[in-house]
């Protein structure tokens, strides 16, 4: 996906999401990188409200647009978890935590109001994209094909991917795409599950399949992805 970017806006990414800025000229940003190990999305949603706004959204952007009052504000908390990073004196990672959860919070809040001007102000989604979402969200376990969902909406393939790439920037292969990689994410960071299994619940017959599959979008095959985060997390497993 691409999308043009200007001054004083965030773009929030999910894990092994990979991105390119490419400016006309020179830019400075700041890049604030946190992991499950620190920080997990799924477990502590109930207290920042950021999973499936900020991150783990298939339909929206990850663009966040700041205004002038909170640009101030959100760049001291920024500097506030650089100091405390540099120092590394006692309860500094509780400190870093608690910033954090504020940065997201706001982030979040922006967000949605965001989301809720952009409604009101421009054409509201077609209804058969709404009900393309709920079909998704019913069938992508055993539903891979674009085919599926324009038939059911009595739509051509062309003409519903190109109604979706207009509204959500993605095509519907995409979107179906996004839905497997997370579930499939979260079952490999939160359960014991065999990944044959997995792949069999996600509609896959063939796991080897499924794993160049998941390699492909995530760049790590599921056995590894699983260690890596495992590791990470000390084998805990983060149950929401």
């Amino acid at each position: 996906m691409k999308t043009t970017f200007s001054p004083n806006q965030i773009f929030c990414f999910n894990t092994y999401q990979a991105f390119a800025f490419h400016p006309k000229e020179n830019l400075t940003a700041t890049l604030l990188l946190f992991h499950a190990n620190f920080f997990c999305i799924e477990t502590y949603h109930h207290q920042v409200g950021c999973n499936g706004v900020l991150f783990n959204n298939i339909y929206s952007t990850s663009k966040i647009f700041l205004p002038e009052t909170e640009t101030d504000e959100l760049s001291t908390i920024l500097n506030n978890i650089k100091n405390e990073i540099k120092e590394e004196e006692l309860a500094s990672n509780e400190l870093v935590f608690s910033y954090l959860k504020i940065f997201l919070i706001k982030l979040t809040r922006l967000k949605s109001d965001s989301d809720h001007s952009l409604k009101t102000s421009f054409t509201a989604v077609p209804e058969y994209l709404e009900e393309l979402k709920a079909l998704i969200n019913t069938n992508f376990k055993e539903q891979h094909q674009p085919a599926f969902y324009a038939d059911q909406l009595n739509m051509t393939v062309k003409a519903l991917s190109k109604a979706a790439k207009q509204y959500y920037t993605k095509t519907v292969l995409a979107l179906i795409t996004e839905k497997l990689v997370l579930k499939a994410k979260w079952e490999l960071l939160h359960t014991n599950t065999q990944i044959k299994q997995i792949a069999t619940e996600l509609g896959f017959n063939d796991e080897y399949y499924f794993s160049r599959f998941f390699k492909k979008h995530i760049g790590l095959s599921p056995k590894q992805f699983r260690e890596e985060e495992w590791n990470m997390r000390k084998g805990f497993l983060s149950i929401p």
